[in-house]
């Protein structure tokens, strides 16, 4: 039998399979967001504008209203199209192996498309789409990135094998700001191919002096004076330079620490970083300004240690010469524009990857905010903040000490740009 299926788009890296006639599609976001993001971003902010468009959108094409009747929830009245597509997709899926007949996703989809996790506040929810990724490849399953819906998270989820379809189903956890009835309709979740063929390196700054040397030249004098009167655009420029490095088929990640370690490793099933809270803060968004309160002994003691371990390499006449640069890590939280409810976080660590290969940032949520998503070019710069949004204004957010803010994930560049196969249930 031929898979025949329509090519999404270049070098498909994984497979997908449509059993509910649409109900969810996979989409491209524009790097603006279809042209939602404020004009500062959209002219200046390339990591921010190549975060938008990583990964692949699930697209939920109809409004859909959950309720919750008798600690049960379901959907409220449903269309009457798709309960027929799912009366009659459910035998075929388990005749045709998809799904164990006897097994646990079989008995709830014989129920509908959404159901409670026990009694906790998380819902699950079935698209319909079955994936493989190709050997080589693993698919990451979490929330849609910087459009993200506030009221609820999406449970991450690793798919790996590429021997058979895994049906994709989306754990919604809800916060607690959701209601019933809750609407839910458009972007929900994202799924993102990553590559494991990655290593991950620890060095000390006295061993990557360059990179120290880079950062100088790069958050130099002249970049915070233009700074002051606009984006500087610089990033940008620095990425348009030619260069004749290939890319490499395996990638590294290379830490170098710059200051109190804040960032731990993950080996599988992709290998990367997890970048942790280092010193706790409050913040709120009354509606005009953001106000970030780090906590004070913790910040100096983090300020120290980063300042001690530059010295340790640097000596005082060029610490002093780029004290601008330094104080991107010492002072750690950084505000962003005003009437934003944005501000920035930087861990002392300095990252490296293999030429063609940049770093995901993927923000991980939590009450009353969110990290935003992110793609750098870690292979020519190397510093890496987490970029917060606060969802409520007048709330104040409390984010603690060692709290989970974002994953490094290492990726090819050419990756970021490849598609998918569809393939017609007919020959699955």
């Amino acid at each position: 039998m031929a898979a025949a299926a329509a090519v999404a788009a270049a070098s498909p890296c994984f497979e997908v399979l449509d059993t509910l006639g649409g109900l969810f599609t996979l989409t491209r976001a524009s790097p603006t967001l279809d042209g939602s993001i404020p004009l500062r971003a959209a002219q200046a902010c390339t990591p921010f504008l190549e975060g938008n468009r990583a990964g692949f959108q699930l697209e939920l094409g109809q409004r859909l209203e959950l309720a919750k009747t008798l600690g049960r929830v379901t959907l409220r009245e449903p269309p009457e199209r798709l309960v027929r597509l799912l009366r009659g997709s459910v035998p075929r899926l388990t005749v045709e192996g998809l799904l164990p007949p006897q097994g646990a996703l079989a008995k709830r989809l014989g129920r509908g498309l959404v159901w409670r996790e026990g009694q906790s506040s998380r819902v699950s929810l079935f698209t319909g789409l079955f994936v493989r990724p190709r050997p080589g490849i693993v698919l990451r399953l979490g929330h849609a990135g910087n459009r993200k819906n506030v009221l609820f998270d999406v449970e991450e989820r690793w798919l790996t094998d590429v021997t058979r379809f895994e049906p994709v189903v989306l754990c919604l956890e809800l916060g607690g700001e959701a209601r019933f009835p809750l609407s839910l309709h458009g972007e929900l979740a994202s799924l993102m191919p990553l590559s494991p063929r990655v290593r991950l390196g620890r060095a000390e700054l006295g061993d990557a002096e360059e990179l120290g040397r880079a950062h100088f030249a790069f958050y130099d004098q002249k970049y915070f004076e233009q700074k002051k009167r606009g984006a500087t655009k610089k990033y940008k420029r620095l990425l348009s330079r030619e260069t004749d490095q290939r890319p490499a088929a395996d990638g590294e990640l290379l830490t170098v620490t710059a200051g109190p370690s804040s960032v731990a490793a993950v080996r599988a099933p992709v290998p990367h970083l997890v970048f942790e809270n280092a010193v706790a803060f409050e913040a709120r968004f009354d509606g005009h300004d953001t106000q970030v309160e780090p906590e004070r002994r913790a910040l100096e003691e983090l300020a120290r240690s980063t300042r001690a371990a530059w010295a340790k390499v640097f000596d005082a006449e060029t610490l002093e010469r780029h004290r601008g640069a330094l104080w991107y890590f010492t002072k750690y939280v950084t505000p962003h524009q005003a009437g934003e409810p944005l501000f920035f976080v930087k861990p002392p660590a300095l990252l490296r990857t293999s030429p063609g290969w940049s770093t995901l940032v993927e923000g991980l949520p939590g009450p009353g905010y969110e990290v935003l998503r992110g793609v750098v070019a870690t292979d020519r710069f190397h510093a890496l903040p987490a970029v917060f949004r606060l969802g409520f204004p007048g709330r104040r957010v409390v984010v603690k000490a060692g709290a989970p803010l974002a994953r490094f994930i290492p990726v090819p560049r050419q990756l970021l740009d490849a598609g998918f196969e569809r393939v017609d249930w007919s020959f699955a």
